[in-house]
């Protein structure tokens, strides 16, 4: 099946909200000792009128994948986010990237990644960043593959549950000097 990315625009925010409550459900549900915080959050993170507001920001870009005409995947970048981590100022953020469960065996993820990269290497910042969260083997490993490494951990709050994240970094300009 082959995948397109397209870049997301407002008419795409309930697709991207509900790929989104879907994904983040089943890889961290499991994770909150409380459901309702858990529905809260999804709620308010995957509302769509926030997300069309989102999507109106010019320091955002959201991607979706389609296969078939379904969209079943997302990524979201804050092209100029700092992180306590790196010291170049010139940095950009990986926020979000999410596929539906069915679709993850197809290199969704991959194709929606190399989207991103060739944004960074376009608007060319030293550092792409992420986080994920530090028991997400499958995605520390996806990460890795693909030149991102742990430069820290911090925690987040959801509710009254903190949870650990890896801070991830990939350096965009050795990158771009390793092709020449």
């Amino acid at each position: 099946m082959p995948i397109t990315i397209i870049e997301a625009d407002v008419s795409h925010a309930a697709n991207i909200a509900t790929i989104g409550k879907k994904s983040f459900r089943m890889a961290f549900g499991h994770l909150f000792e409380c459901r309702d915080e858990l529905f809260e959050y999804l709620e308010h993170t995957y509302n769509p009128v926030k997300l069309s507001r989102s999507l109106r920001k010019g320091n955002n870009v959201y991607y979706l994948a389609v296969i078939d005409g379904q969209p079943i995947g997302f990524a979201k970048v804050k092209i100029h986010s700092l992180n306590e981590y790196i010291t170049s100022i010139a940095q950009m953020e990986l926020q979000k990237i999410y596929v539906l469960q069915e679709y993850q065996h197809l290199g969704v993820g991959s194709a929606l990644l190399s989207e991103v990269k060739r944004l960074a290497k376009e608007i060319s910042p030293d550092f792409l960043w992420l986080d994920t969260h530090i028991n997400n083997e499958k995605a520390i490993r996806f990460y890795e593959k693909n030149g991102f490494e742990k430069i820290g951990k911090y925690h987040f709050t959801i509710g009254t549950q903190t949870f650990q994240y890896h801070v991830m970094g990939w350096r965009v300009a050795m990158d771009i000097r390793k092709a020449c």
